[in-house]
């Protein structure tokens, strides 16, 4: 069984626009987040993020790695409420832009500890297509 999931898009918008909305690490874009509550600087690695959902889950989240040289972000989800089927995970985000025509490539991915499951994985994948499109919109003018 695959224990990582890696999830990207091509957004029509320059590199620079795309990380100014991730960054800010409030998913926004994301028609599945209601709000999102930082304790601290988006970039203050060991920063916790509070995100409810619009189905009422609510997550917390703890920045391991931010770049602004490299445009990424690493986070892993310390609380969820209700639990999730793995919570030894972490999430990458990550910004390239495409030289060719100012648009970006973004990549989102996960990987999760061996207690992983199958269930996990998938809903992961569903999940950034999901705000990757939504992220596609936002930006695309």
């Amino acid at each position: 069984m695959s224990t990582n999931n890696v999830e990207s898009r091509v957004i029509k918008a320059p590199a620079t626009d795309v990380w100014d909305v991730l960054r800010k690490q409030d998913f926004k874009f994301w028609t599945l987040v209601k709000s999102a509550q930082l304790s601290s600087s988006p970039s203050e690695v060991g920063g916790t993020r509070v995100t409810t959902f619009t189905d009422g889950t609510v997550q917390k989240h703890r920045l391991l790695e931010f770049s602004e040289i490299n445009r990424s972000l690493t986070y892993e989800i310390i609380e969820s409420d209700p639990a999730i089927h793995s919570l030894s995970a972490q999430h990458t985000l990550k910004v390239f832009p495409v030289s060719a025509d100012d648009t970006s490539y973004v990549q989102w991915s996960s990987d999760f500890s061996s207690e992983g499951s199958l269930e996990a994985v998938m809903d992961s994948k569903y999940k950034k297509l999901e705000a990757l499109a939504d992220l596609a919109k936002a930006l695309e003018k």
